[in-house]
């Protein structure tokens, strides 16, 4: 399992300005053909229709047909395919760096998927607890007012064991996160199982997996894991003043199975469980980590890490300029992570656009990063929360979909 990428956890950029975005309905437009150098430029893009085409060998056409398999869903013939490559050597590495990264999700623990003894026993403890977890739905949908507080991601009233607690709606968390002062005060069920996880900056944290009945929006999940974190870590400061802080954060295990309904006019997001048939079509998927469609300007096709706990969307360098932005304004920021902040460069793109969701997307500030970058991807970019500040948006992964409307 990657546990580096279980947490985290939250990534305030500029965030001491709310961001600025436009919403218009306008058809894409038609998409560029991106050309890759060879099959694992495109297979590392988590291009898995081009990456097939360009295979040279047996084992890379199927290390393309489970990256396939993944994103419509199908895990476990993804696992079975996955476990079978780790017996050729030069496959082998992100193939097993990519079964780790599914685990958390996973009903079974492959053999092949880890080489650590504390990742294993870690892995085998999730697996264990998630098999323990209920849920249990409200006859209606609740709305809840949401809050943004030195940050674009929203942040939501939870109970965790029945104590009141403000959690931020962060896709980019593997697992729901919350401090240790809260799970002090919760009675957080500690399970003994614990690790070493990266923040934003790649920066070591200790955390440690617990389960708690958690509520939100009528909604009860019993025994949910949760990692515990140092509730330090989840404050963030400029000059030693705190610009925004967490309790901690609903992650993907617990946003995965919802669909989840930001109404920006109302203040409100509305979780419900989803009912809508998975779309074969659909902008949404997952690969170790969520990733949504989306276009540039000239047509050029992307593939973004949805990461609503970082405060503004970002394309890598690369991706930027073949994308056609120009102009770009260099500019310091700061970047924190769980508990630490640091000053970087980056590139700003004054009312840049992206065609994502169905709707064409005018960022204020769209920024320019250094790759980011795993075991079996490099990412486009970071679609991050400020895509949530106007207009309504439906986040709903079972149903592969993601809609933003004005």
């Amino acid at each position: 399992m990657d546990l580096r990428r279980l947490l985290i956890c939250v990534l305030l950029a500029g965030c001491a300005s709310a961001p600025r975005v436009s919403l218009e309905i306008v058809p894409a437009p038609a998409p560029l053909e991106r050309n890759y150098a060879n099959f694992w430029e495109a297979a590392l893009a988590l291009d898995y229709a081009r990456a097939e085409y360009l295979a040279t060998s047996v084992t890379e056409r199927a290390y393309a047909v489970a990256l396939r398999q993944l994103a419509e869903g199908d895990l476990p013939a993804a696992q079975d395919l996955l476990s079978g490559l780790t017996a050729d050597p030069q496959v082998a590495p992100r193939a097993r760096a990519l079964l780790g990264a599914v685990a958390k999700e996973s009903e079974t623990l492959p053999e092949k998927a880890f080489t650590s003894r504390v990742d294993r026993s870690f892995a085998e403890a999730l697996l264990e607890a998630r098999k323990a977890e209920r849920w249990t739905y409200p006859p209606k949908p609740v709305p809840l007012l949401f809050e943004r507080s030195g940050s674009a991601t929203p942040v939501v009233p939870t109970r965790v064991n029945q104590v009141g607690a403000m959690l931020g709606v962060d896709t980019g968390a593997g697992l729901t996160v919350i401090g240790s002062e809260l799970a002090n005060a919760a009675g957080a069920k500690r399970l003994g199982a614990r690790t070493g996880a990266r923040d934003a900056h790649g920066e070591g944290v200790g955390v440690e997996l617990a389960i708690v009945d958690l509520e939100v929006g009528g909604i009860r999940i019993e025994r949910h894991p949760v990692l515990v974190i140092d509730s330090a870590r989840l404050r963030f400061k400029v000059a030693g003043v705190q610009i925004a802080g967490f309790d901690g954060v609903l992650g993907w295990n617990a946003l995965s199975r919802l669909r989840m309904t930001i109404d920006n006019a109302q203040h409100t997001v509305t979780f419900e469980r989803s009912t809508a048939l998975p779309r074969a079509d659909g902008d949404l998927f997952w690969i170790g980590e969520p990733y949504v469609r989306a276009r540039a300007p000239n047509g050029l096709p992307l593939a973004l890490f949805l990461d609503t706990g970082a405060s503004r969307t970002a394309l890598a360098a690369p991706i930027a300029a073949a994308a056609g932005l120009r102009d770009g304004e260099k500019k310091t920021t700061v970047v924190m992570g769980a508990g630490s902040s640091r000053t970087v460069e980056v590139t700003v793109y004054r009312n840049a656009a992206l065609h994502v969701g169905g709707a064409r997307v005018a960022f204020g500030e769209l920024q320019s990063i250094e790759p980011r970058s795993s075991a079996y991807a490099v990412r486009d970019g970071v679609l991050g929360a400020d895509m949530l500040a106007s207009g309504t948006i439906v986040v709903d992964p079972p149903a592969r979909l993601l809609l933003i409307t004005p």
